[in-house]
């Protein structure tokens, strides 16, 4: 066991490593927090926001079609993930929720905003969009993973035993179990090495497991019951060969979201938006683009 402890995560995110990471990195209550922001000033204000075992790597296909188009556009890591420090607290709700509160002030990004997001990253949408309605405009779930019936399995609650298995089961085959979640893992190697650098850094293990502790069991369906009854455009795009959350679980969010419209990319797994960016990217900007 302390072979493993020492062979994994052998890197730390500090300021040499943020040197050579590159990039733009901002300050924030609990940490360095990695984003990027492009994009006409004067457009409108597009949130990118990724899922639990990735970074904002996972919109590379869809971040530069967005600013194109004339958008503003803001992708960031959560903490834990990516190059976002990873601090040693509890990786719940209110903190990427506050998390993403303060970028957006510190940014000095000022509403309305277009929200988008991918698996995991929809509770934190649907948790921000709740809390501040008159500032979302559009939302847009990808493939969303906010409906979980709240129980974790009994080994993840215990200390010791939970550590040992993220170390010595979870780690060596995280990489490939995301890639697996791909429709067809060949047209996106790419992945597979951006996954593995982000999980160098230490602490990566530890906000994976906290997340699934905490924001994993959510379930969200209130938040979305009060964002039906509101005037925001909401669209749902879901690939139709997600092995993760199947698209039959759309029923879910469509009735608790009227207003919702339903996009099925095909042969796209649970990142539709990495995997089939030309299919994906032109459906979000229509969605984005139109007036109400």
């Amino acid at each position: 066991m302390a072979y493993i402890h020492f062979t994994q995560e052998t890197k730390t995110l500090d300021d040499k490593a943020r040197k050579e990471i590159g990039g733009s990195f901002i300050k924030l209550s609990k940490g360095n927090v990695y984003y990027q922001l492009a994009g006409n000033d004067t457009g409108k204000t597009v949130i990118l926001i990724h899922g639990a075992g990735h970074g904002c790597y996972a919109w590379d296909n869809n971040f530069v079609y967005l600013v194109n188009q004339g958008f503003r556009v803001l992708r960031y890591d959560f903490y834990g993930r990516g190059f976002s420090d990873r601090p040693d607290v509890a990786y719940d709700s209110t903190l990427l929720y506050q998390q993403l509160v303060e970028i957006l002030d510190s940014l000095q990004l000022k509403p309305p905003y277009n929200v988008v997001s991918v698996s995991m990253g929809s509770s934190v949408a649907l948790h921000y969009t709740e809390r501040n309605q008159r500032n979302v405009t559009k939302l847009a779930l990808v493939d969303p993973a906010s409906l979980s019936d709240g129980k974790i399995a009994w080994h993840m609650k215990l200390p010791i035993i939970s550590d040992w298995l993220m170390s010595l089961y979870w780690y060596p085959r995280a990489v490939e179990k995301q890639m697996r979640e791909f429709y067809d893992p060949s047209k996106v190697e790419d992945y597979r090495a951006k996954s593995w650098r982000q999980m160098q850094y230490k602490g990566y293990k530890r906000a994976i497991l906290s997340t699934w502790q905490n924001i994993l069991t959510l379930n969200m369906t209130e938040a979305m019951n009060r964002i039906g009854k509101s005037n925001i455009d909401v669209l749902l795009l879901w690939g139709k060969n997600d092995p993760l959350v199947p698209p039959a679980m759309s029923e879910h969010y469509l009735k608790a979201m009227p207003q919702a419209d339903l996009i099925v990319i095909d042969s796209a797994g649970h990142l539709s938006n990495y995997e089939r960016p030309e299919l994906f990217n032109p459906a979000l900007y229509k969605f984005l683009r139109d007036e109400k």
